[in-house]
């Protein structure tokens, strides 16, 4: 497995503790606010997607191509949270309790099963196709990203 990928999975365990935590406030019907959740979402997993779409996908899609298969299902649910996020932030941002609580149930749903398929089939599946090469490549391009925004 490269480093970008263990990076990776390593973020998908601290998302799974944060939906954890959101998904038994909404079980308990806790009046809450997901404000802090959006912004946990914009600044955390939009930053994990970026290193994905940016580093990782660009070197499988060379195997796997975008318009159907694995990646195509990635792209559309990187865009199905983005839908959702915003739905979220508006909400948060009018008061919207209920809308609040259904998109943040919506986004809990979308994160969990998207963070299996990665970490089950699209990461595992890179690392058997890519080469060292690749790796390499997908490690260098994960490197800029990630200095870039430090």
């Amino acid at each position: 497995m490269t480093p970008t990928v263990e990076l990776l999975i390593a973020q998908h365990q601290e998302v799974l503790a944060r939906l954890a935590t959101v998904e038994a406030s909404l079980m308990n019907n806790d009046a809450t606010d997901f404000a802090e959740f959006a912004r946990f979402l914009e600044t955390d997993v939009g930053p994990h997607f970026a290193l994905e779409e940016q580093a990782l996908f660009p070197v499988l899609v060379r195997h796997l191509g975008a318009d159907h298969g694995p990646l195509a299902v990635m792209y559309a649910e990187h865009a199905s949270f983005r839908r959702l996020l915003a739905a979220l932030g508006a909400a948060a941002q009018a008061g919207d309790a209920a809308a609040q609580a259904v998109h943040a149930v919506e986004l809990v749903e979308l994160l969990r099963a998207h963070i299996a398929k990665e970490d089950h089939v699209l990461f595992p599946m890179a690392g058997r196709i890519l080469n060292a090469d690749e790796v390499a490549e997908v490690n260098e391009r994960a490197r800029l990203l990630i200095g870039a925004a430090a």
